[in-house]
């Protein structure tokens, strides 16, 4: 049996109607899955289950990957707004690791990401200083051509608490298509709609809102705007590998298109599938333009 089609069985059409014939397809069963809406969660390991779906089948992928930071262990005080501390203790996917084991972890889940994408698709993947190097290098070595790297400043971001080193405001955002092949799929017209009528820079300034949950690292819903409206097309079926707060399932079913989220922790999950049904509210779109109805 076909474990890749029997698994995400009629991806394109309608989101991985699966059956479950198979003890793997039973293990792989999603966490959630809201046709209406047209989102799927599963809940698990990237690395295992983007083995399991099939070649060239995503429209775009956006990835907020590990960044391997943390190196104290610290419960710090923030004073951004959006929580009284951060626990780095809770957050054990941002522990550092030694730079073979970053190297490792990203050749694996890329190499599957590339292998799924679509001719002239792209990804989207975020770091910060800590790991947008490693990311960077494993992308070219596994052909893919790097398109912009996007400046991501957020204009309230929190100063550095200990005052050992000039506060961070910036994170980077790669763009990069699969390969060589195919027509790069970006609408240009429409990014620079968005940009009152001038071409976007590659540097996206936002301020960060406050969350009415609880997540370390949430993204800011006007970046994944931002990201799926350049490469994307309404009915378009976008992966998070990484989903932590479900931010891009979020925004994907605002604009009308497909979405398989990824994410390993079951409580985050369950804020996932709780935002995506609108408990912390409705869609509510930032850039700039009317949206067709």
């Amino acid at each position: 049996m076909n474990y890749k089609s029997d698994i995400l069985e009629g991806l394109g059409n309608s989101i991985c109607a699966e059956s479950s014939t198979n003890n793997y397809s039973q293990k792989l069963k999603p966490f959630y899955f809201n046709p209406k809406r047209k989102t799927k969660i599963y809940c698990g390991d990237a690395l295992d289950i983007l083995k399991h779906i099939p070649d060239k089948c995503i429209d775009m992928i956006f990835a907020d990957p590990p960044y391997f930071g943390n190196q104290s262990g610290l419960v710090i005080k923030r004073t951004d707004g959006h929580a009284y501390t951060f626990d780095t203790q809770k957050a054990q996917w941002a522990y550092s690791k030694p730079i073979a084991e970053q190297f490792k972890f990203h050749y694996s889940w890329i190499k599957e990401a590339q292998r799924i994408l679509k001719d002239g698709s792209t990804i989207w993947i975020s770091g910060t200083y800590h790991s947008i190097g490693a990311v960077n290098v494993v992308l070219q070595d596994l052909g893919f051509k790097i398109l912009n790297d996007i400046i991501l400043h957020k204009r309230n971001a929190p100063p550095n608490f200990l005052g050992s080193c000039f506060r961070a405001v910036t994170e980077t955002l790669l763009w990069a298509k699969k390969n060589s092949k195919g027509k790069t799929k970006f609408n240009y017209q429409q990014m620079k709609q968005l940009n009152n009528g001038m071409q976007m820079k590659n540097i996206w300034e936002y301020w960060a809102e406050k969350n009415p949950f609880r997540h370390p690292a949430t993204k800011q819903p006007i970046v994944l705007e931002y990201a799926i409206l350049a490469s994307t097309d309404e009915g378009d079926l976008i992966l998070d590998p990484f989903a932590g707060s479900g931010t891009t399932g979020y925004v994907a079913q605002g604009f009308n298109r497909k979405c398989i989220m990824i994410e390993i922790d079951q409580e985050y999950c369950s804020l996932i599938k709780n935002r995506i049904e609108g408990k912390y509210g409705d869609f509510k779109r930032k850039t700039g333009i009317e949206r067709k109805v």
